[in-house]
């Protein structure tokens, strides 16, 4: 199963590759946007590797999808599939529906966008009849939601874990995520009031997309986990990174090689400065992965011991397995007697 996931993301970093020839014809510049869902540093936490969590790297894959004409049949038959299966899985692919509506009269653009349009309404229409469960009964300060962008970005992009995110913060305050920010600033910036209108676009794509994908995960499931304008000292020492810094990350590192590209034209060396300096971002953050789920328990291990507990026990009765990660669930998985004798 991890296997068939992590080969998912590969898919993924393809069809990324695949799509973005229609933003840069610059293979590297190209293989940098794929990079970004295979080498994000808070990935292996608890993402990669995780069926349940294949739905973040298919909104990442989204917009690409709608921003890449069909060449030919076959081609737009594939973008119409992945844009169907990608907003099937990702109630969240509805903030990209505004995309629709770029180049509208464009025939090629048409497949993907259908597979979001119909992916999107099956979404809707399953949202309404089969609301989410209410969370915690959380009050989340507004706030938060503006602080925790600017907190956990930081921590996916510059720091990497969130014990160097947690650290920092406790140690010095706001200062690192600011420090953390001022690349992320330059590059906005420059894209904003140097490049053309093609990459202001693009820029301006990915950071709302990163900010509307995690306003729209608070506002979903609202915790006291996230309340970072409440935190006190013991909160930062314990606070993580967690599947929602994922997205919001990925797109805000994807403005870095868009610099690349704007810039690739007229300065060459400095284009391939920051595609250089890119690839050592994405490698400090990633090593040495951090993975929530290494330590066990091991549901083999846990099935044994179930099986030995349910000697002399009726077939009606069940026995607690323990799942992975540690304290995920405090009663474990109750599989029946009679699905555990041999």
């Amino acid at each position: 199963m991890a296997f068939a996931s992590c080969l998912v993301v590969a898919v993924v970093a393809y069809l990324t590759f695949h799509c973005a020839s229609a933003l840069s014809s610059s293979v590297w510049v190209r293989l940098a946007w794929a990079a970004i869902p295979v080498l994000l540093s808070v990935g292996p936490y608890e993402i990669l590797g995780n069926t349940a969590n294949i739905h973040w790297y298919l909104l990442w894959l989204m917009p690409w999808l709608l921003l890449k004409p069909a060449r030919s049949r076959t081609e737009g038959v594939v973008l119409f599939l992945a844009a169907l299966l990608s907003a099937l899985t990702e109630v969240i692919s509805v903030v990209f529906l505004p995309l629709v509506l770029l180049r509208i009269r464009r025939k090629a653009f048409w497949p993907a966008r259908a597979g979001l349009v119909i992916g999107a309404g099956v979404q809707i229409c399953t949202t309404l009849l089969y609301p989410r469960t209410p969370g915690d009964g959380h009050s989340l300060d507004p706030m938060s939601v503006l602080v925790g962008w600017f907190v956990n970005v930081a921590g996916v992009v510059f720091f990497g874990s969130s014990r160097n995110m947690g650290l920092n913060v406790l140690n010095f305050g706001a200062g690192p995520v600011i420090l953390a920010f001022l690349p992320i600033i330059a590059a906005l910036a420059y894209l904003l009031l140097k490049s053309k209108r093609e990459h202001r676009l693009l820029a301006l794509l990915f950071l709302t997309a990163s900010f509307g994908v995690w306003t729209a995960c608070l506002v979903a499931n609202p915790g006291a986990l996230f309340d970072y304008v409440h935190f006190t000292e013991s909160d930062w020492a314990k606070s993580i990174l967690t599947r929602y810094s994922a997205i919001p990350a990925m797109f805000i590192l994807a403005l870095f090689p868009l610099l690349a590209e704007s810039i690739r034209a007229t300065r060459a060396q400095a284009s391939a400065g920051v595609l250089v300096a890119f690839a050592v971002l994405l490698a400090t953050a990633y090593f040495p992965t951090q993975v929530a789920r290494e330590q066990g328990p091991s549901w083999s291990e846990g099935v044994r011991a179930a099986q030995a507990a349910c000697v002399g026990a009726r077939d009606d009765e069940a026995r607690p397995v323990q799942v992975a990660p540690i304290g995920w669930s405090k009663t474990g998985v109750l599989v029946p007697c009679s699905r555990l004798r041999p």
